[in-house]
């Protein structure tokens, strides 16, 4: 048998990361990113050597925001704290002046904002007032979205004209069978008119954002629809479709044992879709425990203004600290006591437990977020760069444009929204590993 040449090997492996780079180019163009001020482009480089440092206290701002419209949310995902309806937080949504204040003291300075984390955000009818906040300081919106939600003409006319980058759709299924496996409650059939209006509504108003991605989490019982999923999309138009790997472990979320038993099987077969297979390229793998990019590069923040180690802390008796709304108070909650005591830990200056989650981290993957941050603002920066330099006068324009003021829910998109809140769930105690 004739061996493999490995220099053709080699080869081939250049060439699709190649083609994986301009894919991921050609993506990112598709979401129109500004180039940020020069100062915004000074603080990244303060934030990484302030990381390369390992410094106590921090003098940059945020590259990245997670800020969390609201923790509403009717679906019932068996993996998720508030489809299991566990949270020990009190429900409710985002004030606009929290997020106003907040982006008078650091919104020059961030790149990137995502608009979801522990609920619905389009069950706060004023998320699409936040995101054109950001939007009109050039900053690029992400929203994820179940989409199960009826939405009116005229709200989706809002939120295209909040500014919003790229709208993502989670979706786990080409059928109401598969998709209501793990997406409980939702509605199939709704998820795919509100995405075909939103695709139709964007193209009547001659503008292309947000860009639709179609997010697919591959399981066992769906990964057979792959195919199927392909082919929708493009029949739709959707501009985007993900397949990833979704994270099984349940010891984070009490589940039934009815469930703990279905859960069981649903690992993927395909093996890039299993991150618990460790051949696989999903296979998580934990980096060393020197920083966390979390603690010098983003924030959490909830609802409620209290701000989080990281986007997978949920408890709020694990919150860090808390906006007042008044303004000029988040840098100081950065380099509070809480958030300097873990920085200290995990560069060796103090020894012993902090009795903080960073103790134990949940998710010891993501401390690498920094790298995986500086390679996305790197691809954002290199993307808006050409993009001037091709189109000058376009991108003067763009730049020198404001955001319009967005008109004001209609009495039925409230309504619409409030179908949807339910009663505060009893506080569930999660017992922590030690």
């Amino acid at each position: 048998m004739t061996e493999p040449d490995p220099t053709t090997a080699a080869a081939g492996a250049d060439h699709a990361a190649w083609r994986h780079w301009l894919s991921r180019i050609r993506e990112v163009e598709g979401l129109k990113p500004r180039f940020r001020h020069p100062k915004a482009y000074v603080n990244w480089a303060r934030a990484n050597y302030e990381l390369l440092t390992r410094s106590s206290t921090v003098r940059a701002r945020p590259l990245k925001l997670t800020f969390d419209p609201t923790n509403y949310c009717q679906l019932r995902c068996p993996l998720c704290p508030t489809g299991a309806r566990i949270q020990d937080r009190d429900r409710g949504r985002a004030q606009l002046h929290v997020f106003e204040h907040l982006m008078e003291e650091v919104g020059d300075y961030v790149f990137l904002v995502d608009f979801f984390n522990w609920g619905e955000p389009l069950l706060n009818e004023r998320v699409e007032e936040l995101i054109a906040m950001a939007s009109g300081r050039g900053i690029v919106t992400f929203m994820s979205s179940n989409l199960s939600v009826p939405m009116s003409d005229t709200r989706i006319r809002r939120l295209v004209e909040s500014g919003l980058n790229q709208l993502i759709v989670s979706l786990d299924g080409a059928t109401p069978e598969t998709y209501g496996t793990y997406r409980r409650l939702g509605r199939f059939d709704l998820v795919l008119q509100n995405m075909k209006r939103l695709l139709a509504i964007r193209k009547e108003m001659g503008v292309t954002l947000p860009l639709i991605n179609w997010q697919f989490l591959v399981f066992r019982f769906n990964q057979h629809e792959i195919d199927t999923v392909r082919a929708m999309a493009q029949d739709m138009g959707v501009d985007s479709v993900t397949f990833r790997a979704p994270f099984l472990d349940e010891g984070r979320v009490p589940v039934s044992a009815e469930d703990k038993e279905k859960i069981a099987q649903w690992a993927p077969t395909l093996r890039e879709y299993n991150r618990y297979d460790p051949d696989s390229e999903a296979h998580t793998v934990v980096p060393p425990r020197p920083r966390c990019g979390w603690h010098y590069m983003s924030s959490a923040i909830n609802w409620d203004g209290t701000v989080a180690p990281c986007c997978t802390v949920f408890e709020k008796r694990d919150d860090f600290g808390r906006l007042s709304g008044a303004g000029q108070d988040y840098m100081k909650i950065v380099n509070n006591d809480a958030f300097r005591a873990v920085r200290d830990n995990f560069a060796g200056r103090t020894t012993g437990k902090t009795g903080l989650i960073c103790d134990v981290c949940p998710t010891p993957f993501l401390m690498n977020y920094g790298s995986h941050l500086n390679r996305q603002l790197l691809l954002y920066s290199m993307t808006s760069a050409l993009d001037a330099l091709r189109h000058p006068i376009q991108r003067f324009r763009a730049a020198r444009k404001k955001t319009a003021l967005l008109p004001p829910a209609t009495a039925a998109d409230r309504a619409s929204v409030e179908e949807f809140v339910d009663p505060a769930p009893v506080p569930v105690r999660i017992r922590r590993s030690s």
